[in-house]
């Protein structure tokens, strides 16, 4: 019987995920929802990449937003994390669990790819200097709470221009969706200013040439650094080493997982691979236009 046994053991140690009945405990490979797509799809490719290099099954996870995505890191329930540049600059501020690894790196030729633009269909503002001025007789709309080019770094544009609290100088403030709808409200007169993804505004312009001639552009920024992969700090040495090879070389060992996660991402389309990343990285998010921003007082506001 003990034979028995030991050869049953003996067969299926080479099993990809156990050995003797005992299963390994899954890596739990994680994002969030951005409008309707929760991007499991999205993972899936990449989870068979790192199933297979790894030798260990991988779970993929979506929480429904980024504040959630957040709240589940710091319970420990992520083990490799992809999040927005937002998302990762709210967990820094309170963040023993997770490290910034890599990050998708923009191709040197690419052009707009993740900038934030600055809209207005007021024909009385025409720079910044009228936004300033002017501010408390227009409306302004973001993109969403959990939006980087659509809420973070408009807000930070603002903070640098002396606007540290936009609800308080604007006459009305409020957020319009997602970017396409935040575009359309501004073109339908909801709003008086908007800040939209460059992506999405350029995508509009070419679809209809109208959307040019009846928006200004006030303000366009810098790239804006993209997501990091975040690795969950009670992984081991060996095992962070094994997953961050599998993500510098995807783009060369399963090109086809590489393009399913980028489609996920609109700012990811001109990216073409990881590449590696720490925290200083996101420092230029503490200076907009050369002039210092209210950074962490700005992030604090979406932690209340």
């Amino acid at each position: 019987m003990k034979f028995t046994i030991a050869l049953f053991c003996s067969l299926v140690a080479g099993n990809l995920f156990s050995s003797c009945g005992t299963e390994k405990a899954a890596i739990r490979l994680a994002t969030y929802t951005y409008a309707e797509n929760d991007r499991l799809e999205n993972l899936r490719p990449l989870a068979d990449v790192l199933e297979e290099q790894l030798k260990q099954p991988v779970q993929t996870i979506s929480y429904p937003y980024v504040a959630s995505f957040i709240d589940g890191i710091k319970k420990n329930q992520v083990d490799i994390a992809l999040i927005n540049t937002l998302g990762y600059l709210l967990l820094s501020l309170d963040n023993d669990h997770m490290k910034p690894v890599m990050a998708l790196k923009v191709r040197e030729d690419a052009k707009d790819n993740y900038k934030t633009v600055l809209l207005t269909n007021n024909s009385d503002i025409v720079n910044l200097e009228d936004l300033q001025e002017k501010a408390s007789d227009l409306s302004m709309l973001f993109v969403a709470e959990g939006s980087t080019s659509g809420n973070l770094v408009p807000r930070l544009l603002l903070s640098s221009l002396g606007i540290r609290s936009p609800k308080d100088r604007f006459q009305a403030v409020g957020y319009g969706g997602n970017h396409t709808s935040t575009l359309k409200k501004l073109m339908n007169g909801d709003a008086d200013i908007c800040a939209i993804g460059s992506n999405e505004y350029f995508k509009q312009i070419k679809a209809d040439s109208s959307v040019r001639s009846s928006t200004r552009l006030l303000w366009i920024s810098d790239e804006i650094p993209l997501g990091p992969v975040l690795l969950n700090n009670n992984l081991g040495r060996e095992m962070q080493a094994r997953i961050i090879e599998a993500f510098v070389g995807l783009h060369q060992t399963n090109p086809l997982a590489l393009s399913s996660l980028k489609a996920g991402w609109s700012e990811a389309k001109q990216a073409d691979q990881f590449y590696p990343v720490a925290d200083k990285d996101y420092d230029n998010f503490r200076n907009v236009n050369g002039n210092k921003t209210d950074l962490a007082e700005i992030l604090a506001l979406f932690t209340r």
